[in-house]
C-alpha cells in the first residue's frame, strides 16, 4: 500500500508572515507520522529556498527546507516565478533539493495527494 500524501502550496515569502514557519511545523509533523509531503513553491514562496539567508535571530528557512528534504519531503518551484524574481532557471540560487518546474507539475501534485493545503496571505 502506498503512503498517504499531503500536498502543500506555499505562496508567501519566509519572513513576512508566519506561513513558512507554520508550513515547516505541519510538514515535519506529517513526515514524522510516516506520510509523504509534496511541496510546490509559487509566487513569493520561491524565496523560502534561496541560498544565503541570514535572518537574525531566526534560523534560516533554507535550513528548515533542507531538514524537511532529509526527512523525505519533495520540493518543486514555479519556473515562471523564479524567473520573474531574477533567479536561475536551473535552480542554482536554491538549495539542491528544489526542482524548478511548471504549473503542470503542480496539477500532478494536486491529483496525487489525498489532502492539499495552501498557505497564502
Amino acid at each position: 500500500m502506498e503512503k498517504k500524501c499531503l500536498g502543500i502550496l506555499l505562496l508567501t515569502g519566509p519572513y513576512t508572515y508566519e506561513n513558512s514557519h507554520t508550513f515547516f511545523d505541519l510538514a515535519k509533523a506529517t513526515l514524522e507520522k510516516g506520510y509523504c509531503v509534496k511541496v510546490f513553491l509559487f509566487i513569493d514562496g520561491v524565496n523560502n529556498a534561496i541560498l544565503g539567508q541570514e535572518p537574525d535571530p531566526d534560523r534560516p528557512m533554507e535550513q528548515k527546507f533542507k531538514e524537511l528534504a532529509e526527512l523525505g519531503a519533495e520540493f518543486q518551484a514555479c519556473g515562471l516565478c523564479t524567473s520573474a524574481r531574477g533567479f536561475d532557471q536551473e535552480g542554482s540560487d536554491f538549495i539542491p533539493e528544489i526542482e524548478v518546474t511548471g504549473l503542470t507539475e503542480l496539477a500532478e501534485i494536486v491529483g496525487e495527494c489525498e489532502r492539499f493545503v495552501t498557505f497564502t496571505m
